[in-house]
């Protein structure tokens, strides 16, 4: 839901012209969706294989 939703706020800076506010969400969802593919690898890689055994 917070990847989602800092879309959300970020296209709403972006429709009210709030350029520098949408630059930090954009960074920031950037950030966000990094830490969730680097979640997903562990995941797939280490703990569900682990729940496996």
């Amino acid at each position: 839901y917070e990847i989602a939703s800092y879309g959300t706020v970020a296209t709403y800076a972006k429709q009210i012209g709030q350029d520098d506010v949408l630059k930090l969400l954009v960074q920031t969802l950037e950030e966000e969706k990094q830490t969730d593919e680097k979640l997903t690898t562990l995941a797939k890689q280490v703990i569900n294989p682990a729940a496996v055994s």
